[in-house]
């Protein structure tokens, strides 16, 4: 009877995450990495998300990434907005460019070393964005999105 228990109750978890997952989208349709999230377990997870646009905007900022062509979301130096009025599906697209990218080395360690050390940091890191703000680069990047940072 235990048992039953059990799994009925982590059954119901997991369909509240699944409906909780469904229920989340930015104002212009596209979702957004924080909005989902809630509480001091996901800030990690939304930090970790949001950072990899982030990081990259630092890398291209200071050099350390070559700017890429010919890509949608970015544009005048700058990564465009993935979330929000207009984003379109820049986020699916700088997705696709992030999974081919993710292992290039800037100051000795890989974009996503220093993207989950960032969010487990809770800071961006001076080696890779300098004196740069989360809050500018999560206003830039994600605009009408609150910050885990």
């Amino acid at each position: 009877m235990r048992h039953l228990r059990l799994i009925a109750a982590l059954a119901l978890t997991a369909a509240a995450a699944t409906v909780a997952g469904c229920s989340s989208a930015s104002p212009g349709g596209a979702p957004s990495p924080t909005a989902s999230t809630s509480g001091a377990n996901d800030s990690f997870s939304a930090r970790d998300a949001d950072g990899q646009a982030m990081l990259v905007q630092c890398g291209l900022t200071q050099g350390a990434i070559t700017a890429p062509s010919g890509q949608p979301w970015f544009a005048g130096g700058k990564v465009l907005p993935l979330a929000g009025s207009g984003a379109g599906d820049r986020a699916a697209q700088f997705s696709t460019w992030w999974d081919a990218n993710k292992d290039t080395v800037v100051s000795g360690r890989s974009l996503a070393d220093w993207v989950d050390s960032a969010a487990q940091a809770d800071r961006l890191p001076t080696a890779v964005c300098g004196s740069a703000s989360a809050a500018s680069l999560m206003a830039q990047i994600y605009p009408g999105q609150s910050s885990p940072w």
